[in-house]
């Protein structure tokens, strides 16, 4: 069975046709650590709903039809997590009557797992009305504020008084009716918290969003959910005023860390940022929520209702105090979990297909389906990748390998293309892409069609080569999964290895060549377009470990895994812009070459650090599970 739009197949998947109760399945909307999201359609009715299946990936399994816990071992996990689903249910059919928050239609047990019923609902995510907003120079002013997040409020009040918390509020969880332009709560994480105790990849918060006391000690309560409230309402006031775009609420951790230094907050303050544009009152507020001391904290929906309701004064006075150069940076937060620690972090993430104007609710996750590029861009792009094909087959864009445990092998055409990213409309750009340069790769050569594989490297291991090095899989299993816990070091022992073996020159890519051979001929976001799903990439946590290579799709060049699984090591030395950087494709081979560059991000990274343009460096010797890399070869005259 396909994947809805991009071919994807999900394996352990309903069938299309399954008969379940009342409904057939039509389609798989999308998917994700917990559960599988169908499009369905009523037998009787013959109305489309769309139907979540409780399946948590790390906890269960599918035979035929049924579902069933793993192992005796994840049995009690798995019955907590069933019992959550229910009451989160519960819960959701008593909000079915408030406007401003998902409901449940149904809720029934079946083929040994549960499942929700939802409705399909037309809307936009708060993100993407910011973006759009934003990008056409016209940002939220107070009064749209204040649209969305009274009624908001009053929805959130109603899932405080039953005992709920959110746990995941953020601009994309927060749909905004195009009917009567209402916001709607969505993703609740209730039903993951238990599966979360058990799996940190599960984990239901958003970086940025997340109160300390999620990340790290400290009493749950409403409180926790009205930081988020308040970091959503800096988004908003932020938004067009900060030096990256879209701006984006700094980590509690880096916040606390600084706070613990007695050091200046890294975040601006709404007050600063708002100056002008938006009263004292809602500044204040929004300050207030985001407070790192709970105690210190607007405390309850009522409290914040209040002060908003009555904040409408005069704009609250520009120059409040000069900024400090760390309080208007953006650093770079690829959080790179320890081996010997615990995973954390895990947001769960939807599943974006095409097809205009569209969202489809399901109890723990909804499914947004907007055409983000115009018809014309599309068809540019599109007759860009025709090129590409071409030049590929002029070269020779055959799948090739040295020897029966080389890496895969294909070709990469030369060709230019502007390195880095715009600051004006990369949204989620990082200060050290930039500036944008143009780079020539005048020779075409070839690269590995899928990262290093531990199939791959152990061969190199048992045949002396590598140090004799056996990294540890993490129980992941090896294989045709990539490589892990290796170090820019180790990663140049097996192209040495391979060297000797084949006689051919193999090394690390450059920088500049990671990035051309990632575009494959594109200038968006992702070679993909500006959006990235689980069915595109392994990212955020969404699988919780590393999947075998060549599962998803390649790009334009037959390139497997170029974004997530594991970061890729590539042969520069760190340097913290493009400023003085080779034009030619060449490694930047002075810096700081203690350290060196990693692309692509990893299984566990959000969707931002998977950028083409997106950058990290790591020092030399370092190793961790999802750090990987891929081989170059230089094609001989």
């Amino acid at each position: 069975m396909e994947m809805a739009g991009n071919g994807q197949e999900r394996r352990d998947a309903l069938p299309c046709g399954a008969a379940l109760r009342d409904y057939t399945i039509e389609e798989v909307l999308g998917h994700g650590g917990f559960g599988i999201v169908y499009r369905a359609r009523h037998n009787e009715l013959g109305n489309q709903v769309a139907v979540k299946e409780y399946l948590p990936i790390e906890l269960a399994l599918r035979e035929g039809a049924s579902v069933h816990p793993r192992s005796e071992a994840c049995r009690a996990g798995y019955e907590d997590g069933l019992r959550r689903f229910r009451d989160e249910a519960r819960a959701l059919i008593e909000f079915q009557a408030h406007p401003s928050i998902v409901s449940c239609r149904e809720f029934f047990r079946a083929n040994g797992t549960a499942y929700l019923v939802m409705e399909y609902e037309d809307g936009l995510p708060l993100s993407e009305l910011l973006r759009r907003r934003e990008a056409s120079g016209r940002p939220f002013d107070e009064a749209d504020l204040l649209a969305v997040m009274v009624p908001l409020l009053e929805g959130l009040q109603r899932v405080h008084e039953a005992g709920m918390l959110h746990r995941d509020i953020k601009p994309s969880n927060i749909l905004v009716r195009r009917s009567d332009e209402r916001p709607v709560l969505i993703d609740f994480g209730a039903a993951k918290q238990m599966a979360a105790e058990r799996s940190k990849s599960l984990a239901p918060y958003t970086e940025g969003y997340a109160a300390w006391e999620q990340v790290g000690e400290g009493t749950l309560g409403p409180w926790t959910d009205l930081y988020a409230v308040g970091a959503v309402m800096w988004r908003i006031v932020a938004g067009g005023n900060l030096p990256w775009e879209p701006p984006h609420p700094l980590k509690v951790e880096k916040r606390a860390n600084a706070a613990l230094r007695g050091e200046a907050d890294p975040m601006p303050s709404a007050r600063k940022l708002g100056a002008g544009r938006f009263s004292a009152g809602v500044l204040d507020a929004i300050d207030r929520c985001l407070k790192l001391n709970e105690q210190e904290r607007v405390r309850g929906c009522g409290e914040l209702l209040g002060l908003l309701r009555g904040a409408g004064a005069a704009p609250a006075a520009e120059g409040v105090g000069e900024e400090s150069a760390a309080e208007r940076q953006d650093v770079q937060a690829a959080a790179i979990p320890k081996a010997t620690t615990k995973v954390g972090s895990g947001k769960r993430q939807r599943r974006m297909l095409t097809a205009a104007g569209v969202v489809l609710a399901a109890a723990a996750g909804w499914f947004v389906l907007p055409m983000w590029q115009g018809a014309h861009e599309r068809r540019e792009q599109e007759a860009r990748l025709a090129e590409m094909r071409k030049e590929r087959e002029a070269v020779g864009v055959e799948w090739f390998r040295d020897c029966d445990v080389c890496p895969e092998m294909v070709v990469i055409p030369a060709g230019s293309f502007l390195m880095g990213s715009p600051p004006e409309s990369e949204e989620g750009r990082d200060g050290d892409e930039g500036p944008q340069h143009r780079v020539t790769i005048r020779e075409p050569f070839t690269v590995g069609v899928y990262e290093v594989t531990f199939e791959e490297w152990d061969a190199c291991a048992a045949e002396g080569g590598c140090g004799g090095y056996r990294p540890d899989d993490e129980g992941w299993g090896r294989g045709r999964r990539p490589v892990i816990n290796v170090s820019w070091d180790d990663a140049q022992g097996y192209v040495r290895w391979l060297s000797r073996k084949t006689g051919e020159e193999y090394r690390l890519l450059s920088e500049a060549e990671w990035e051309y051979a990632s575009r494959a001929g594109t200038t968006t976001r992702y070679s993909f377009g500006y959006e990235i799903t689980p069915s595109d990439a392994n990212y955020d946590e969404n699988i919780g470990k590393t999947q075998p290579v060549g599962i998803y799709r390649a790009n334009g060049f037959g390139l497997h895994d170029m974004y997530g699984n594991v970061w890729e090591w590539v042969r520069d030395c760190r340097n913290d812009s493009y400023a003085g950087a080779p034009n030619n494709g060449d490694a930047w081979e002075t810096g700081d070459c203690t350290r060196r560059v990693l692309r692509g991000g990893s299984w566990y990274d959000n969707s931002r650090l998977l950028r083409s343009a997106n950058r990290i460096r790591l020092h030399t010797g370092y190793r961790n599970l999802n750090l990987g890399f891929r081989v170059a070869r230089t094609l001989k005259p």
